[in-house]
């Protein structure tokens, strides 16, 4: 079990947010990147080592894991406010605690292992870290996978399987690629507490997946990867999978909906909406979210459910970013405590 579970956020006002969903709960702790301003994964991650070491390596806990969960969340803007990583699964617990259960799973080295904050990977076959350095873990798959993610080179005739680490002689980032069998990068990296006092003398910017990988192959530190025989992974990227996944057969998801709800016409997400909007009436394809703006605010956000809010000028539009800012969480969560079940025939997230 990791003795601390770190969830980094984009600023201060996310990191808000993220502690009011996390309040009661010890083992976690919320680090927002530095100055209102974005980092990168890196960057948040030397700035979460630069708070641990600031009392030496002994004060630091045994096992610490990161969480990357910078994002705005803006293709699935009726979870914006809460996160992504916040987005509650099937059984009613966020994909966070499924995340965490999921590393709990790898070998109980210390130091610090680092994941993405909004997808579950599921491993299939064991883990073993290198003791000292970096150990990232990868799978095999095919080049359509390779494409929209990082892969791991090694040195020719390695083995393709099988728990023992072995050394990086490279590292492409969606590389061009046709065909063939690529170790696929899960986004899971660990160091040990060495290597991770050296972490913390690093400028705060730049990429885990991206600039480390490089760093590292200059010299910075040994690494090397594990190679487990499979992983499916579990990630809503936008709006249309958040339904693929939870809107059953009417394809409808009805959250934290204090408001009457009327006709929906199918295709449609419904979250944190108050009763003071009134009867919830949506077309085919239409969404309602609502953020609680200060005290007793309230911007209804409607939206189609193929808009994207990430390259199509919408999230600036609504001047959604300074919304995002302004959110009340304490309300949101009062909402989402007290809201009704919908009715019979759509599906609920609770």
């Amino acid at each position: 079990m990791f003795d601390l579970v770190v969830v980094t956020a984009a600023n201060a006002e996310q990191a808000r947010g993220y502690r009011a969903q996390l309040k009661g709960r010890s083992r976690f702790k919320v680090v927002a990147d530095p100055g209102g301003r974005r980092v990168g994964s890196l960057g948040a991650t030397v700035n979460v080592l630069r708070g641990l070491l600031r009392g030496g390596v002994g004060n630091a806990p045994r096992r610490v894991l990161v969480c990357h969960s910078g994002g705005d969340a803006r293709r699935t803007p009726g979870y914006s406010a809460m996160g992504k990583a916040f987005v509650p699964m099937k059984d009613g617990r966020p994909i966070l605690d499924h995340i965490v259960e999921e590393m709990e799973k790898l070998p109980a080295a210390d130091g610090v292992t680092v994941c993405c904050g909004d997808v579950v990977p599921y491993l299939k076959g064991r883990v073993a870290f290198a003791t000292e350095g970096v150990t990232g873990v990868a799978y095999p798959d095919g080049a359509g996978r390779a494409r929209r993610h990082g892969v791991y080179l090694t040195a020719a005739g390695a083995r393709t399987r099988g728990p023992a680490p072995r050394a990086v002689t490279g590292f492409l980032q969606k590389p061009r690629v046709k065909g063939g069998t690529f170790l696929v990068d899960t986004g899971i990296m660990h160091f040990d507490w060495r290597t991770a006092g050296r972490m913390a003398g690093l400028p705060v910017a730049g990429d885990i997946y991206d600039d480390f990988p490089q760093m590292l192959l200059a010299g910075f530190a040994p690494f090397k990867v594990a190679v487990v025989g499979g992983c499916e992974f579990f990630h809503i990227g936008s709006s249309r999978e958040l339904l693929a996944e939870f809107g059953g057969p009417r394809r409808v998801v009805v959250d934290a909906v204090a408001a009457p709800v009327g006709e929906l016409g199918g295709e449609n997400i419904v979250t944190n909406v108050p009763a003071s909007y009134g009867r919830v009436n949506l077309a085919r394809g239409e969404c309602l979210t609502s953020l609680p703006l200060g005290a007793d605010g309230w911007y209804h956000l409607k939206y189609r459910v193929g808009d994207d809010f990430k390259t199509d000028g919408l999230w600036e539009k609504h001047a959604l970013g300074d919304k995002m800012k302004r959110v009340n969480h304490a309300r949101l969560l009062a909402l989402r405590a007290c809201a009704r079940r919908p009715p019979p025939g759509s599906r609920a997230v609770r």
